[in-house]
């Protein structure tokens, strides 16, 4: 899913609003992936695994999509696990009306035709979902998406994945062989960048944010890759999967080209993980480490070599899942290493070797499967350059920080099959405020426009639904 933090998310929004021809192309794409996966049968959190299970969403989730130690385990074992009484094939969908609200007014001009520069209310996204057991051991998590006011309909994160038991050292583990298109997807805790806090935010704010290490925000769903991993003794997870780059025009035919001149990996892209988890009773502690290596083509520029981004993560959670309420706290921290060959060749950085490093801490309570309330801070800081962030900062700095805030209704999220494993909601409101962005905090790009050129401009107000059925 496209909405998941807000210091990622830019004012980029093309195009015009539709809704109905969204609709029906999402129901489409649906039936498709159905009819596929369905002719090899033999007759996050979505419905169809609930109706698969026969169990509430409650039972892999604290408040969706963050999972629970069920939920890990089934998405590890790979959404094969079954128990439901349901027989239709695995699909569901969701959509996700939004309103949005900056403290300031986005600059005039800054957003498409339709689209006002404050106080939008929009659906900003629709996602059909195969989510579920193809045949025997072999799963699958695969989505596809649209923006009703871009236009654009994409291949979403996905995730196709066999596996299978043995014994190791006398011990149960499993192993398995996976596919996806978007590094950190297939993890199962919520510490990794694609399912990390905030899960949802808007789709049309900030107009700034800081930027963000590539394994955050550059490989999602332009990049496949395969690769294997084994969880040993219920508590020791282990895996090395390679990613290869999608070229121009595949990144076209899966509606994810982000412009006419796409950055391009070149080779392949190692992807680890390494995470041991034990636990005591319902409490469940985390302490792991992440990390890819990647060689990039900036904007197709050929003939200047390729930028090398090592990105390094460390992360840790402890979570409670009690009957009563859950309490999960989260600590991520990505170093990344950027060697510029080609930018620096290119006049386009000031140094050839930079650094950025990206901070989260967050805390999430779920009381009664029904009511959420979850708080964060994030920071980002890095090596200054005049080349890179001249543009956006008077300091040539990509330092910035702020706080999120998100309380949440959940009323599909526990009881009894119908009607909640037919539904799932998660209806919300969440703050977030910029303490610091490129450096400053006031006029920080030096251009005194004031506005969202000041942090506190870019804060957001974003009422949500995330609606699934």
């Amino acid at each position: 899913m496209r909405t998941r933090n807000p210091e990622i998310l830019s004012a980029r929004v093309e195009g015009t609003r539709w809704l109905t021809g969204a609709v029906v192309a999402i129901v489409f794409a649906s039936t498709i992936f159905a009819g596929l996966f369905a002719s090899l049968q033999p007759a996050r959190s979505v419905p169809s695994f609930a109706r698969q299970t026969g169990q509430p969403c409650a039972a892999c989730h604290t408040a969706f999509p963050e999972l629970t130690p069920f939920g890990r385990r089934f998405k590890l074992s790979g959404y094969t696990l079954q128990g439901g009484d349901v027989t239709l094939p695995p699909i569901a969908a969701m959509a996700m009306p939004s309103f949005t609200h900056t403290q300031s007014k986005q600059d005039a001009g800054s957003q498409p035709a339709g689209v006002k520069t404050n106080d939008n209310l929009v659906t900003q996204q629709i996602t059909g979902f195969y989510a579920g057991r193809v045949y025997g051991n072999l799963g699958a998590f695969i989505q596809v998406s649209g923006n009703p006011v871009t236009g654009q309909v994409w291949l979403d994160a996905s995730d196709v994945r066999y596996v299978d038991t043995f014994k190791l050292f006398g011990q149960d583990a499993f192993w398995g062989l996976m596919a996806n298109n978007t590094p950190t997807e297939q993890d199962v805790w919520n510490t990794a960048p694609a399912f990390s806090f905030p899960e949802i935010a808007s789709s049309l704010a900030p107009a700034f944010a800081p930027p963000l290490t590539h394994i955050e925000s550059a490989w999602g769903q332009r990049v496949m890759g395969a690769g294997g991993y084994v969880f040993w003794n219920d508590m020791l997870y282990a895996e090395l999967t390679g990613y290869g780059g999608l070229s121009r025009g595949a990144q076209e035919a899966l509606g994810e080209l982000p412009g006419s001149t796409p950055d391009l990996l070149s080779g392949v892209a190692p992807y680890w993980r390494l995470a041991f988890e034990p636990h005591w009773g319902d409490h469940y502690l985390e302490i792991g480490t992440f990390g890819m290596y990647g060689r990039v083509i900036p904007s197709s520029m050929f003939g200047f070599g390729t930028d090398d981004f090592t990105d390094i993560g460390f992360d840790s959670q402890y979570q409670y899942d009690g009957n009563q309420y859950s309490v999960t706290l989260k600590l991520t921290d990505i170093i990344e290493r950027q060697r510029l060959n080609s930018t620096f060749a290119q006049g386009a950085s000031t140094n050839l070797d930079n650094r950025l490093n990206s901070f989260k801490a967050n805390a999430t309570f779920v009381w009664d499967h029904t009511y959420e309330a979850s708080a964060g801070y994030f920071d980002v800081s890095g090596t200054a350059d005049s080349g890179l962030y001249s543009a956006l900062s008077a300091n040539n700095s990509p330092n910035g920080n702020g706080l999120i805030f998100d309380v949440a209704y959940l009323p599909f999220s526990h009881g009894s099959p119908w009607p909640y494993s037919t539904y799932n909601a998660r209806i919300g409101i969440s703050y977030t405020q910029y303490l610091k962005l490129y450096g400053g905090t006031s006029n920080f790009d030096g251009t005194g426009l004031g506005g969202t050129h000041n942090a506190r401009g870019n804060n957001t107000v974003f009422l949500y639904a995330w609606l699934a059925f």
